[in-house]
């Protein structure tokens, strides 16, 4: 799915880098960029921002190259994140909004809001992992 703008920007964003800046208050809040790179040109070619609290992970926004060599590149970057993401030892990646239908094909799962936040605070409390640079 490629959108013409991103929301990702203005406040937002300001908000983002001051969370990041500020480990007084949260010290487990940790802004991730996660990046395929296609190996033979060096070429940026699908990624997304997201954050991570305790064992959680949270996607933001994503991006994925139009280029039809690339095709699929961001559903890619999705599955080797998933994978990353259980090797690692999360307890859950949070998609966020649930309608969008690439989600549903790659197996999320809604839960009511309840049930989210019952298995979203136990998992913010466990110690935050790092994803590393790789």
């Amino acid at each position: 799915m490629h959108h013409e703008h991103n929301w990702l920007r203005g406040s937002y964003i300001t908000l983002l880098k001051s969370l990041d800046r500020d480990r007084t208050s949260r010290d487990d809040f940790i802004i991730n960029s996660i990046e395929l790179i296609d190996n033979e040109t060096n070429q940026l070619v699908a990624g997304e921002v997201g954050y991570s609290i305790g064992s959680v992970y949270t996607s933001l926004s994503g991006f994925s190259s139009k280029e039809k060599k690339h095709n699929n590149s961001g559903t890619l970057q999705m599955v080797l994140l998933a994978q990353y993401l259980d090797e690692k030892g999360f307890s859950f990646w949070n998609m966020g909004h649930p309608y969008m239908e690439y989600k549903k094909k790659l197996g999320s799962i809604t839960y009511d809001r309840e049930a989210f936040l019952q298995k979203y605070l136990i998992a913010i409390s466990k110690s935050t992992i790092h994803l590393k640079e790789t």
